[in-house]
Formats: structure tokens, sequence, C-alpha cells
């Protein structure tokens, strides 16, 4: 699969979604969605003022393959697994890879040959499902497909806010929706954990960045709540989208929802075991919500 969106787009994405592109282009489309997961090459191309040639191209195992009834746009769930040590354009020099689609399916012995040619060592994870067919499971795949949906392209923007608030529940909040699903000027929802309230806003967009209003309406957000709920509690923001870079902004988190999805993975893992009190601290030392550093502070044995 090919992009030009960002420069690191298969290290730090989920989702791959090809718009005014038909899931047809894929022959063996079928086969390959009962064949899941899958390895795949992400490759860095050019298009219009963005180069990013010169970038390593990446292993990923595709998880998942869905489009939309009425467009056949094909969305790509997919996995990170290691940066090559090859840049994409020697790649896209390769025989194999002189196609003009930004996505295609190869036979093994030929990305091997082209693999090998280019003095690559791929990863045994990625190698395991090329060679034997054995099924290798990312966390996403503890996870359900009314979730998993959260990072799709085909939710409305009322269905967004009601999965986040359920996915927050499920996760071990305690979650008042607002939103929507009343009138007036409220924040989408409240997370309670203990004295921890955590007063969120939905996005339902593809790399989202606050702006400054973003910023203000939240930050009101949390002082009504405050004045509503009394100031012996502890009070935070988030803003939770679909997608986004994991940060905190002027005290307000940024949170991508596969962030949480992650979290929901984590307590699936650790059944009884599972504790969400590292959140407080998260929340007190302003730790971006990031796998990396989930990872560290859900240690589930």
């Amino acid at each position: 699969m090919k992009t030009a969106w960002e420069r690191d787009f298969w290290e730090t994405r989920h989702v791959a979604p090809y718009p005014k592109r038909s899931y047809r282009l894929l022959t063996d489309w079928d086969q390959l969605k009962r064949s899941l997961p899958l390895p795949g090459i992400g490759v860095y191309i050019k298009q219009k003022d963005r180069n990013f040639l010169n970038e390593n191209f990446s292993y990923i195992r595709i998880t998942g393959m869905e489009y939309d009834e009425n467009t056949e746009q094909p969305i790509f769930h997919f996995e990170f697994v290691a940066k090559s040590k090859t840049e994409s354009i020697e790649l896209l020099n390769k025989g194999g890879f002189r196609k003009k689609e930004l996505f295609f399916s190869i036979d093994g012995n030929s990305i091997i040959k082209i693999l090998k040619d280019l003095g690559e060592d791929p990863p045994r994870e990625w190698l395991e499902l090329l060679e034997t067919g054995v099924r290798v499971y990312g966390w996403r795949d503890w996870i359900g497909s009314y979730f998993l949906e959260l990072e799709s392209e085909y939710l409305s923007n009322d269905e967004f806010e009601d999965r986040v608030a359920r996915l927050l529940g499920a996760i071990g909040f305690e979650v008042v929706q607002r939103g929507h699903t009343v009138e007036g000027d409220y924040p989408d929802g409240i997370a309670k954990y203990g004295n921890y309230v955590i007063v969120y806003d939905c996005k339902n967009t593809r790399n989202y960045f606050p702006n400054e209003a973003d910023l203000r309406a939240i930050k009101k957000y949390q002082e009504d709540e405050m004045k509503r709920l009394g100031e012996d509690k502890k009070y935070f923001a988030m803003l939770i989208a679909k997608s986004a870079k994991p940060t905190v902004y002027k005290d307000v988190f940024t949170v991508p929802v596969g962030s949480l999805l992650f979290l929901l993975y984590k307590k699936l893992v650790g059944g009884i075991r599972f504790m969400l009190d590292p959140i407080k601290r998260i929340l007190e030392d302003k730790i971006w919500l990031t796998e990396d550093n989930l990872e560290k502070e859900y240690i589930v044995i």
C-alpha cells in the first residue's frame, strides 16, 4: 500500500482509507479478507508537493478490510510491525512495484525475491504470516467491530459520540453522556473514576489538531462542571478524536480513539486483575496517552 499523506504514516496510524478508489481494484479482495491478518508493505510516494520517496518503507500487518457500499471506497486496518532499512524509492524501482495503483496484492515468492535483492531481513513476526500462514494476533483482534469502527470513515458524529461513551464505560469509567442527547451548551460527556472527573468532547475527524476555539470551549465546559459538581474533585479535559497525535495542549489531553481501544484491550487481557488506577497518575503528570505509555503504566501479568 502506498501513501503520501504523512512521512510517518505507516508507523503512527492504524487506518488507511483510499478515497476515489474502488475495492474492486483488488480482484482477490474476498480471498484476502478471508485470510486476515495479512503481511503488508507500507510504501511512501510522491504526490503533488509531498515527496516522501526517501522515507524507508514499513512492514505492516493488515488486520481488517472494509468498504463503503455506496462509494466502494476501501479502508484497510493495519498495525505497524517494523521499519525497513531501505528507502521507498528503491522498492518502487523494483519490477513488482512499478504499478500506478495505490494498493495491490503480490504473491509471496515475488515479494521475498524483491526483498532479498534489496538486502532486507524482514522481521520474523511478518515472515510467519507470509511463509506459513500462521495467524499472529494483534491487540485489535481482542476487540469487536462495534468499537473498532470508531476508527472507520462511516460513523456519523452522533454515532461516534455514542460509541465513545460506551467505550469509556467498557473501560471502567462512570460515564454521563450529554452532547447530542441533551439540549443546551454541554460537553459531549463526563467520565468519572473515583474523585477524578474527565470532561470530554468528541471529534469525529482524522488527523485532528485542536484550535484555539476548541481549547476555549472544553476549558469552559470544565469550569462549568466544577461549578455543578463542586471543587472537591480533580478535573481534567480531553478532546477524543478518530485520529490525532496524543499530546497535551494547555492542560487539555488530545486523545486518539485508538489509545482508548488499547486501554480496553489491556482490560480484556487483565480481567479481574485490571485496575484503572494508573489513569490517575497519567492525568496528574500529564502523560501523553500513547500506546507505549499505556503499555508501561498498565502492566498486566
